[in-house]
Order: C-alpha cells, then sequence, then structure tokens
C-alpha cells in the first residue's frame, strides 16, 4: 500500500510515517520542511499550493493519505488567522481534492480535542453536534472546518475520510511549546516550570506512539467516514503534571501566571470524553501512561538533575 504523509517531516507526522514503513507500506511525505536527508522521500511543499498538491496526487498515485500538515500552535493561529485558515482549511480541501480526483482510497485526518469548545459540557462522543454559539477560536474552527470538508466530500465525491480528534500529544521529537516539553526543559534547567493560569484545567497527555498506531487502524474498513476521540490513559491537571515533572528533577520549583495569548482555548476540565469507539471499532488502547512516558524522556536526555545538580536516577 502507497501511504502519503502530509506533515510528515514534523513531530507527530513522522512518528504517523514510520509507523506506516514498519508495517511494510511504501511511504512519502510532503511538507514545507522536507528535505533530501528526510528518512523518506518527499517533497517539499505547501498543502495549501493546490496546483503542487494535484501534480503530486497524479504522479504518485497513493492508496491512502495521512493528513497531518497544518498549524497546530493556537497561540500561532491566534496571531495570524488568516494564513492559519489559509494551511488548515484550503490546505485540507487541496488534499481531499486531489484525493477525490485520483481515486485514494482512505484519507485520515488529523483532527483535535479543541472541537469540543463547539459542543455541550457535561459529555462528549462522537455525535454530538457543533453549536451554533460557535467554538471561540480560529484554531478551534478551522478543526471543525476540516470535519466539515470530510463529510461533504464523502458525500459529494463518495471519498472515504476518518478523523480523528486527539488529546495533547507528548513524546519523542516534540515541540518545545508543547506543555510537556516545556516543563521538562524548564526543569532541566532547574526551573521554575510556569503553570498558565491555576494549574485545575484537566488534559488525557496521548503518547505520539499510541497515536501513531491509531493512526494505521483508521485505515480499517470499519473507519470508512468515522470520526474517533482519541485521549492518553491518565487524565490530570496541569498543575499535576507540573509537579509529576518537578519531583523527577528533585522538587524544582513551580510558579503560576496569567498569560493573555492563550485566551479562548480549551475548557475541558468538565468535560467527560468517551474513546469507546476508537475501542471497540478500531481495538485501539492508548498503552503509554504519563509516567512511563515522562521517564522514558528523561532516559533519552541522560537523565534528570536534582536542584543541587545531582543526578537523579531511576526515578
Amino acid at each position: 500500500m502507497r501511504c502519503l504523509v502530509t506533515g510528515g517531516s514534523g513531530f507527530i507526522g513522522g512518528h504517523v510515517a514510520r509507523r506506516f514503513h514498519e508495517g511494510g507500506h511504501e511511504v512519502m511525505v510532503v511538507d514545507t520542511r522536507w528535505t533530501a536527508d528526510d528518512p523518506f522521500p518527499g517533497q517539499a511543499a505547501s498543502v495549501s499550493d493546490r496546483d503542487v498538491i494535484a501534480e503530486l496526487f497524479d504522479s504518485w498515485r497513493p492508496d491512502v493519505v495521512m493528513h497531518l500538515a497544518g498549524v497546530a500552535d493556537a497561540r500561532a493561529v491566534l496571531a495570524d488567522p488568516v494564513t492559519a485558515m489559509d494551511i488548515n482549511v484550503t490546505g485540507t480541501a487541496s488534499v481531499l481534492a486531489a484525493a477525490a480526483a485520483t481515486g485514494v482510497s482512505r484519507v485520515v485526518i488529523a483532527g483535535s480535542c479543541w472541537v469540543y469548545n463547539a459542543m455541550p459540557v457535561e459529555a462528549v462522543d462522537e455525535d454530538e453536534p457543533f453549536l451554533p454559539s460557535g467554538a471561540g477560536h480560529p484554531y478551534t474552527t478551522s478543526m471543525i472546518a476540516k470535519e466539515l470538508l470530510a463529510r461533504d466530500f464523502a458525500r459529494l465525491h463518495g471519498l472515504e475520510s476518518t478523523v480523528l480528534r486527539y488529546s495533547p500529544v507528548y513524546g519523542p521529537g516534540m515541540w518545545p511549546g508543547l506543555v510537556v516539553s516545556a516543563f521538562l526543559r524548564a526543569a532541566a534547567a532547574g526551573g521554575a516550570l510556569t503553570v498558565f493560569g491555576d494549574g485545575t484545567e484537566r488534559r488525557a497527555f496521548l503518547h505520539v506512539h499510541d497515536l501513531a498506531e491509531a493512526f494505521y487502524r483508521a485505515t480499517a474498513p470499519v473507519g470508512a467516514n468515522q470520526v474517533y476521540n482519541l485521549e492518553g490513559p491518565d487524565i490530570l491537571t496541569t498543575a499535576e503534571l507540573a509537579h509529576k515533572v518537578s519531583d523527577l528533577f528533585g522538587g524544582v520549583p513551580v510558579e503560576y501566571r496569567e498569560e493573555p495569548t492563550r485566551r479562548g482555548e480549551l475548557v475541558y476540565s468538565q468535560r467527560l470524553v468517551s474513546t469507546r469507539k476508537a475501542r471497540e471499532q478500531l481495538g485501539w488502547t492508548p498503552r503509554v501512561g504519563i509516567d512511563e512516558g515522562l521517564r522514558a524522556e528523561l532516559a533519552a536526555a541522560g537523565g534528570a538533575r536534582g536542584t543541587d545538580g545531582a543526578k537523579v536516577a531511576g526515578r
């Protein structure tokens, strides 16, 4: 099977490309950051460049597409919503149009748990409707638009797609803006770890290896035109995460402050998100808990150090 991964030179995209390669499939990457040094063949291009994407699909003829290209940093979206919409929304339309024109059997789309902001608060499963009141953030709006485009192309062109709505992701190669990465880097430098707000916001941090497995399984026939919620196995507050990292480094300080650039971000505290559908239909269950994931990151970095500079081992 030929698998094209958009955004395949990025953090998550690289792990997805590797999972398909390990599964014995031929992989190609399209990413603005792609270079000849990347582990997989590809092309440096933006998904919003319609002509380039159409030509690439027509010449390479992928069987399946993993669509991860996009602006994933919510603060970057807030700072430049026009560019973000061009990449996230126009880019998705470009990929779907090229896929429909060349007979792609499935497009698996990187969604986001942020769409829960436009849903009822009490509980969230995949059948909950989007509220007319909207999302409250251009990043959320772009993620909703991606899902609606997938539905449109399924209805109008018969293009099968699968949307994966996932919680915050961490793991090897994660970019510095992710909270797990930020906490680990700050702790390695001796602290303090900065928690925005009061630290009570909950997250179910998902390890990138578990997410890559979900992308791989999402090509199954049962996943056609489905949406799946994906979360990590542990739900904890930002403050709890900060103190876990602090403890691993011998007790570096944790501080709290407000950050105006984070206005309108996902409010997740009261939501009970169901991942039953992914378990039952795809046989997918997250396997890497947050403690194991943090220890793996520390091991890869050579171990933690306490506030006195002594190495902290086996913690």
